[in-house]
């Protein structure tokens, strides 16, 4: 950790970098004012060699008051603790309100300024070792789901266009209720994920060109639990697995798994499950001959209340009018792109807390039939 000592008293600059170094710091800089400071601030950055704590006096001659403190912390992201005489301690408490992490008066007491020294430094150094923790975690992250997306993939080809047209739309939708970026990512990402558990459903069933019997239907409905006990283990995804695993529950009650009724699913699964039935319907399948978008919206309409969400389908009805998708041909929207590769485009700041849906964002400055449609 690197600390630069700006004091306008070579005695106390003097002072303060002994100490420092005889307790193990060995990159301690001076700077006898503001100018100074500033100029091997940006020697620090340029060499990669970022200054990590400036012990600021405030008796530096080319700056009144606070305006050196406002003019660092205004560029630089680093720790500011204040060196001031004790008349000047009003002005070194207001300081802390303008960024400093602590102030020190005259005459110094060197083992309580490295105790703010080193307390300061240890916590920034947890910090950013917090950050690269995170960052690693991320990857891992991102790469689990791909390696999901890639076995569904192969499991079921047509998966890959479904998932990602029901993404989209779902995240689009997300949007125009006012969504929260951070809420519309998580919307996408079960979006694409939600027909994850069919990899526990055998392929025979999944392609098969006809009505299902009662035992393969029962098979197939077991996909939302299965897909969520996946999941579960993914500390990123705990608050979307309710997405997934309630997506084919029905407002009236109707559906599955648990026969959950009206605002009991959550929001976000009746979404993906609005989206997921325009996408099926419009979409030609062994079993569907594809509708068009006005008709698939009419579908949607009449069964609003008993199988969607009757506000659900209104804010669908206005995301496909201002996006003309009722006009598109039904094997038009997709992008081409792998699933992996949608993954990565939202999963970039995915936060691990829950996000109210109704609100929302140098220093850095998502077979059955209208009765169940949908995958």
């Amino acid at each position: 950790m690197r600390v630069l000592v700006a004091d306008a008293s070579a005695d106390i600059r003097g002072g303060v970098a002994d100490r420092l170094k005889a307790e193990g710091f060995e990159r301690v800089a001076e700077a006898a004012n503001v100018d100074e400071a500033i100029r091997k601030l940006s020697e620090g950055l340029a060499s990669r060699q970022s200054v990590d704590m400036v012990l600021l006096g405030l008796n530096l001659p080319d700056r009144e008051g606070l305006e050196g403190l406002s003019e660092i912390l205004g560029v630089f992201d680093v720790l500011l603790l204040l060196l001031a005489d004790r008349h000047q301690r009003p002005t070194a408490v207001e300081g802390l309100s303008k960024g400093a992490v602590d102030y020190l008066l005259r005459p110094l007491d060197y083992d309580l300024l490295l105790l703010k020294v080193e307390k300061q430094l240890t916590r920034r150094f947890m910090q950013r070792e917090l950050r690269r923790s995170t960052a690693r975690n991320e990857t891992l992250f991102l790469n689990v789901l791909a390696v999901m997306a890639k076995v569904l993939e192969a499991k079921d080809p047509y998966t890959r266009f479904h998932s990602e047209k029901v993404s989209t739309l779902a995240a689009s939708i997300a949007r125009e209720y006012g969504f929260a970026d951070d809420e519309v990512r998580r919307i996408g990402i079960a979006g694409i994920l939600h027909d994850l558990g069919k990899m526990g459903v055998k392929e025979a069933i999944l392609k098969k060109p006809g009505p299902l019997d009662p035992e393969e239907r029962t098979a197939v409905q077991r996909h939302p639990v299965i897909a969520a006990t996946i999941l579960e283990p993914i500390e990123q995804l705990q608050s979307a697995i309710g997405f997934i695993k309630y997506h084919h529950e029905h407002f009236d009650g109707t559906g599955y798994p648990e026969g959950r009724r009206g605002e009991e699913i959550p929001l976000g699964a009746r979404i993906i499950h609005c989206a997921e039935a325009f996408d099926a319907m419009v979409s030609r399948r062994s079993y569907n001959t594809p509708r068009t978008g006005e008709q698939a919206l009419e579908e949607l309409k009449r069964c609003a209340g008993g199988q969607f969400d009757p506000e659900c389908v209104k804010v669908l009805e206005a995301v496909l009018r201002k996006s003309g998708q009722l006009s598109l041909p039904s094997d038009k929207g997709s992008s081409g792109r792998n699933l992996a590769q949608l993954l990565e485009d939202l999963t970039g700041t995915v936060s691990t807390e829950d996000a109210n849906p109704r609100n929302s964002g140098l220093k850095d400055a998502v077979e059955d039939g209208p009765e169940d449609a949908g995958g």
